[in-house]
């Protein structure tokens, strides 16, 4: 059995279990439910070997534990090595660490070890409210390193926690000078590419009912800040890849028709903005019509796509310019071509229906125009909750049901097309967005996906062509509601102001969003570029390296200075106020002709006083044992110490007569 040390009173081993278990509890939502099981029995167990201290485990049952954890967490992720499997182990051998906690020594170990512990949080979560959780953490874990170095326990529950916010605000000025300007590495240091969760979103295969699943989620899928102009409602149309191949039932790309060719286009935006791009696990990126991108992290792809060169698997963001008005005429070899092509499933009723415009037409574009009066006039239903189509969903959804979401409106219309010899494409994307006034930027959603498509004309180019909006013109101004209704029944849309509460509660919402993504941008996303463009702001651009270290050394050593300053001076105080009295005491006994020596003790020195001044006896004895016990006893009463302040105030011993 491991010998317990004294010195550790039962209340601080409870708050080292507690601000262990406080520390380890995120995690909890990261590591396999047999760990997350493993460590509450241990943390069970903990407290009970600290309310029944024959439960206290001996060294042979903590060798055992640890082989069982170590086994557990290979079983769980079949290594130990890497982000989860190592986060997994560490939580384990830390609340190995607690229970076997004896000495002093034991509690500052696992108390660093917390510290880690808190650090590897931000590998999975940095959000405000997470790190604000962990602050707390970290400041019970110093408050507990504070209350068991001191000589005499705290007067007050809540005298450590405020000497822990003290050294907090002495750090917090190096802090913020180190973050703003030591050299930023290229990411952040959280994020070293070992992986993050995200939403999906949209898929690279779209079939008939997909989209009108993802009008269920709330979640963000992207936010947009604009430098200066911002588009029109009708113009925010967030394309993010283009689809090209159809079996009559899905559309997708075939990986053997993919054109690989990419191009840069030279030309100046007309909108410039910021996206910050929640994780979706693809490498396309979305962007307003014509996007021109410098980031050499991007390509711009034949389709005039941004994507990425690998997957968005941690949140990003990324500067656009884009151009609405200028045309898109990029067409490369095998285009056009791949843009006609139809299914094996097309019907007599569709070749019957287009044959029908071309008769009535003299040109494509009256064509077009012709297809979406046809959606317009004829009794399609713009609905949250389309039919399931299963044998041939665009014939189905054209001549019987006539019920459907976007994607069901866009791969009609655009077979439709291609039976017309009209080349087309469908795009997938997002419309529209939530506009948070607080912020000055809109807020993009899951429930904003959108399909539409682009049409080849001669004179035109590619021209975006949404024939949803023919049909539900609401759907391209106004937010929809989710009142999704029975079976085909037509969408609703917000036309209506939200009420006062409904205002109130969106405009609470907007501030925590706006809240949020300021912390991204400044603070999870601080990087080079941010470092390099508040340092032109100030002028520091033009600096030697030799003049920015110099500057950097001292505005590191100010703050530095002050607290050194300050500790010089806290050096020099006023010892304790019943210090102060015992020593005002003492020069009234020394002005009396009894001086005390270097090497009298308080009992030696009133020894002596009173061999010398028997008719002092009373005061000296009182003074003296009132002195000692606030001196050297536990907890001292502020009370008492008014007490012994006015008994020396009291005390005149004056000359002795001579006998």
């Amino acid at each position: 059995m491991l010998i317990t040390d004294h010195s550790l009173t039962a209340r601080q081993h409870l708050l080292v279990s507690l601000c262990a278990g406080l520390a380890i509890m995120p995690h909890a939502l990261h590591v396999p439910v047999p760990i997350t099981l493993f460590l509450i029995l241990l943390f069970v167990w903990r407290l009970a070997a600290l309310r029944y201290p024959r439960f206290r485990p001996g060294r042979w049952l903590l060798v055992l534990a640890t082989l069982g954890g170590v086994l557990l967490t290979f079983t769980q992720y079949h290594t130990l090595i890497g982000r989860d499997a190592g986060v997994g182990l560490l939580t384990v051998m830390m609340l190995l660490k607690i229970l076997e906690v004896r000495r002093r020594q034991d509690l500052y170990v696992a108390v660093f070890i917390s510290y880690f512990v808190i650090i590897t949080h931000f590998l999975f979560d940095q959000s405000i409210p997470m790190a604000l959780y962990l602050l707390s953490v970290m400041v019970c874990l110093t408050a507990l390193l504070i209350e068991i170095n001191r000589i005499r326990p705290s007067t007050t529950t809540s005298d450590p926690f405020i000497r822990t916010a003290i050294i907090t605000l002495q750090a917090i000025p190096i802090a913020v000078i180190l973050f703003v300007i030591f050299p930023r590495l290229s990411q952040p240091l959280w994020n070293l590419g070992i992986g993050s969760s995200g939403t999906t979103g949209l898929s690279d295969r779209v079939t008939p009912g997909q989209i009108a699943e993802l009008i269920e989620s709330p979640e963000i899928a992207f936010r947009v800040s604009f430098d200066r102009e911002v588009p029109a409602a009708a113009q925010r149309y967030w394309r993010g890849l283009v689809i090209w191949d159809t079996d009559g039932h899905s559309w997708f790309n075939n990986e053997g028709q993919a054109l690989e060719r990419h191009i840069q286009l030279n030309t100046f935006g007309e909108h410039s903005y910021e996206v910050f791009l929640e994780a979706h696990q693809q490498r396309w990126l979305y962007a307003l019509d014509l996007p021109v991108s410098n980031n050499q992290n991007f390509r711009l792809t034949q389709d005039l796509l941004l994507q990425s060169r690998k997957p968005v698997r941690q949140s990003l963001t990324y500067q656009v310019r884009s151009t609405t008005q200028q045309q898109n005429r990029v067409v490369l070899p095998g285009m056009l071509q791949r843009a006609l092509e139809l299914p094996g499933n097309v019907t007599h009723r569709q070749f019957d229906l287009v044959e029908q415009w071309r008769r009535s037409a003299e040109t494509p574009r009256e064509i077009v125009d012709l297809a979406l009066a046809h959606f317009n006039t004829q009794p399609f239903v713009y609905t949250l909750k389309p039919p399931h189509y299963l044998d041939n969903p665009i014939d189905q959804f054209l001549f019987e049901t006539q019920e459907g979401f976007c994607e069901h409106f866009a791969t009609s219309f655009a077979q439709l097309m291609r039976i017309a010899g009209i080349p087309t494409r469908l795009v997938l994307g997002y419309q529209g967005g939530e506009y948070n006034e607080l912020g000055g930027y809109f807020i993009i959603r899951q429930y904003d996906a959108h399909a539409w498509t682009e049409v080849w004309l001669e004179e035109s180019g590619w021209l975006r062509i949404d024939p949803t909006a023919a049909v539900a013109p609401e759907r391209i101004r106004f937010q929809l509601r989710n009142d999704f209704g029975a079976e085909g029944s037509p969408a609703m849309f917000q036309l209506d102001e939200l009420g006062l509460v409904g205002s109130s509660l969106r405009r609470f919402a907007h501030m925590l969003d706006n809240a949020n993504i300021q912390w991204r941008r400044w603070i999870i996303g601080y990087n080079r570029e941010h470092q390099f463009s508040l340092m032109r702001n100030f002028g520091f651009d033009r600096l030697t390296p030799l003049q920015w270290s110099l500057i950097a050394i001292g505005l590191i050593a100010i703050p530095l200075l002050l607290v050194t300053l300050r500790l010089v001076l806290s050096g020099r105080n006023q010892p304790a106020p019943e210090i102060l009295a015992y020593n005002r005491y003492c020069k009234k006994l020394a002005r009396s002709g009894i001086r005390r020596e270097a090497y009298e003790g308080p009992m030696d020195y009133a020894k002596r006083a009173i061999a010398q001044r028997p008719d002092l006896t009373a005061p000296i004895s009182r003074i003296t044992a009132l002195y000692i016990k606030l001196r050297y006893g536990p907890n001292p009463d502020k009370t008492q110490i008014q007490k012994l302040i006015r008994q020396v105030k009291q005390f005149h011993p004056g000359r002795q007569k001579p006998g």
